[in-house]
Order: structure tokens, then C-alpha cells, then sequence
């Protein structure tokens, strides 16, 4: 895993570019989304979350949703997984075309989304074993074992979630996701619910999970905390208040990895890509007009 960054001085102020990021270019496309408009019917008529939106994503990126709620964050995440189909436009992850949801896209929710009678084990041996047909038993218990040790959960396999904390249960169901191995993740809000603390040593164990599988697997993450998009993201995916939401801009993070909480809080380079995300996000005001 390597360290090496370039520093860079402009009149835009620093540039901190991590030396990995310098060939993402030329890396494979994971997920292709062209043209996309989703629309609803309702009570008062057609309602369109999202607008001809066009982004790429190459394999091994981690990339951040953010923008008010009802901004179309999450029905554009769910238009990757599949859960809801384009009104227009077309998705394509790992080069098909999306038509519904597939075990090359794992999920993980706010809620988690555990099944309650079933222990922390067997949450995961279940959707291992409808993911991964063609693997043995033997080979479905070693993925379950490896990925809740990863975690820090072997010791409570055997607990159901109800004797689980926030943060456990949420450990949980990314080892779930890691474990049926999908190329791409696919991340709703899975930190918002949880306390500072426990979130920040969720973003690390994200990140080690992703650097043990050697960077391979796309990330997509829809956050509204603008210190989370950062420290976890490649790119960060600003969208304009909805109805009809389109892309307002990608910001680019170019922060060296690894990257330390402590450390980076005080670098130019953030502290200016944290400026420029806040002032995407919010409108200006005076006191006049409160």
C-alpha cells in the first residue's frame, strides 16, 4: 500500500495528489451511467427524482454521494443496484447492462437490515449461500468465518442482533457484503445512525476491508457528512436540491492513503476541498434574511 504523494502550490491554493490516483484513468470502467432520468407517478402527478445524469466510476474508486435530502442520492444508488429502473437512460456495472439486482453488487443499509431470529453467523452463511451457488460448504463456512474476523465478530457469531450495539450490527452487515465477494459496493447512509466514535472506527474498518482486497472493489457511498466523504472517497458526487436533480459538480479528492483522521483535519489541501464542498452545499445568507 503506498504512501507516496505529490505536493503541488497554484493560486488555487495546495494540491495533494496520491501518486494511485495519478492511472485511474486508465483502469476499467465499473459502472457506466448514461443519460439517466428516473420518474414516478404520484397522487399529483409524474415526479422526477433524477435528470440525465452521466457519471463513470472506474474499478477500485470509492465515490461519495452528497446533497440535501431528496437531492435523488439514493434513487440513483438504487438505479446501480438495480431496485429501480431508469425512466430513460441506460446503467451498466461491470459491463452489462443493469436490469435488476445481482450478487456482482452488494448492499448495505442505514437499518442494516439483519434478520432478527437468525444469529450474527448465520445472517451471513444465508446470503452466502444464495450469492455463491457453485461453492461448497466447506468453502461458504470459511468466507463466513474470514470476513466476521476481519470485522472483530467471531466471538459473537453466535448472538442474535437484538444483543448486538448500533456499530456491531453495522459490522455485521458489512462483513455480509464483503462476503458474498461483490465487485462493486454500494453504500446508503450505512454510518448515519451511529455515535462519532463508532462511526470513525467504521470508516477504518471500510478501509481496511477494501485495501485486504487489494483495491479492487468500486464503492459507492451515498453520506450527508461532508468529513466522512472526504476521509473515505476518491471523488466526491455533489448533487443539486431535487425535483429533477442533476450533478452539480465531482470534486476531486486527491488526499494520500492512508490517510489519519488526526493528521488530515489540519492539511491546507482538506481544509480547502472542505471549504469548497461546504459552500457547494450551502447558499449563502446574511442575518438580514433570517
Amino acid at each position: 500500500m503506498s504512501n507516496t504523494s505529490t505536493i503541488s502550490l497554484s493560486d488555487e491554493g495546495v494540491s495533494v495528489v496520491d501518486e494511485h490516483l495519478l492511472d485511474q484513468d486508465t483502469k476499467p470502467v465499473s459502472i457506466q451511467i448514461n443519460n439517466v432520468t428516473v420518474s414516478f407517478k404520484t397522487p399529483k402527478g409524474i415526479y422526477t427524482a433524477v435528470k440525465e445524469i452521466d457519471l463513470t466510476v472506474r474499478k477500485g474508486e470509492i465515490v461519495a454521494l452528497i446533497g440535501h435530502s431528496g437531492c435523488g442520492k439514493s434513487t440513483l444508488m438504487s438505479t446501480i443496484s438495480g431496485m429501480v429502473k431508469p425512466t430513460s437512460g441506460e446503467v451498466y456495472a461491470n459491463g452489462k447492462k443493469v436490469t435488476s439486482p445481482g450478487p456482482d453488487r452488494g448492499i448495505v443499509f442505514q437499518n442494516y437490515s439483519l434478520l432478527p431470529w437468525l444469529t450474527v453467523y448465520r445472517n451471513i452463511y444465508v446470503a452466502v449461500d444464495a450469492a455463491l451457488k457453485d461453492k461448497t460448504a466447506a468453502e461458504k463456512t470459511a468466507l463466513v468465518e474470514t470476513n466476521l474476523k476481519m470485522v472483530n465478530l467471531w466471538e459473537h457469531k453466535d448472538k442474535l442482533p437484538g444483543q448486538l450495539s448500533g456499530g456491531m450490527k453495522q459490522r455485521v452487515a458489512i462483513a455480509r457484503a464483503f462476503s458474498i465477494n461483490p465487485k462493486i459496493l454500494l453504500l446508503d447512509e450505512p454510518f448515519g445512525a451511529l455515535d462519532a466514535l463508532t462511526k470513525s472506527s467504521m470508516h477504518i474498518e471500510l478501509l481496511k476491508l477494501w485495501v485486504m482486497d487489494d483495491r479492487q472493489k468500486t464503492i459507492i457511498m451515498v453520506t450527508h457528512d461532508i468529513e466522512e466523504a472526504i476521509f473515505l472517497s476518491d471523488r466526491v458526487v455533489v448533487m443539486n436540491n431535487g425535483p429533477a436533480a442533476t450533478i452539480k459538480e465531482i470534486v476531486d479528492i486527491p488526499l494520500s492513503r492512508p490517510r489519519n483522521k488526526k493528521d488530515i483535519v489540519h492539511d491546507p489541501a482538506y481544509i480547502q476541498i472542505h471549504d469548497k464542498l461546504l459552500n457547494l452545499l450551502i447558499d449563502k445568507f446574511s442575518i438580514a434574511d433570517l
